[in-house]
């Protein structure tokens, strides 16, 4: 790799790539990578053992990115996913990873090489606004169960169905903030 796009990885903070030699199962790291995978920064450069890049990946996402990593490289395919990594510090962070396998004339797969962004601060900052919308709905909520029960003494047939459709609706914004939000792909 170039020196220049070298110190552009260094300086991001949040991006880098990755080489695998598939003979040899050992993985290039460069930019953020060794450190948000607790790889010393000299070691990832000259290359690991698959098996210690797989150390650094949070040990709740370590079997599916194992099996994503095996999959991508025994099909020649591409590697796509978000997972979590543990730093040194004991820090977590959320990565996005992107890569694909090279191959030779007779499709066997060589090197799978990639990109991967460290996604760990623009989560915080949507886990701040999620937070935030989950109170206001749960104060919604709780202000139109009271009101429910004040429209029912008021004898309209029209105002608890009204109160009824809000809380659907509601219910269906907080089904949405809390669908999945982790994707992998082996194509």
């Amino acid at each position: 790799m170039p020196a220049s796009l070298q110190s552009i990885l260094n300086a991001s903070g949040y991006l880098g790539t990755w080489e695998t030699d598939l003979d040899t199962q050992i993985i290039e790291l460069t930019g953020a990578l060794p450190r948000v995978l607790a790889v010393d920064e000299a070691q990832g450069a000259s290359g690991v053992p698959v098996t210690m890049f797989l150390k650094g990946v949070h040990p709740a996402d370590r079997e599916r990115v194992a099996y994503l990593v095996h999959e991508a490289h025994s099909t020649a395919g591409r590697f796509e996913a978000e997972f979590r990594t543990c730093d040194r510090e004991g820090g977590v962070h959320w990565v996005s990873a992107r890569g694909r396998v090279e191959t030779d004339e007779n499709g066997r797969g060589l090197r799978c090489i990639g990109l991967m962004a460290d996604l760990t601060e623009a989560r915080q900052a949507g886990q701040a606004a999620t937070d935030h919308t989950m109170r206001t709905i749960d104060r919604v909520v709780d202000a139109l169960i009271a009101l429910r029960a004040v429209t029912k003494e008021l004898g309209s047939p029209v105002l608890p169905t009204l109160v009824d459709v809000m809380l659907f609706e509601l219910g269906t914004i907080l089904a949405r903030k809390m669908g999945p939000s982790v994707t992998d792909h082996v194509h």
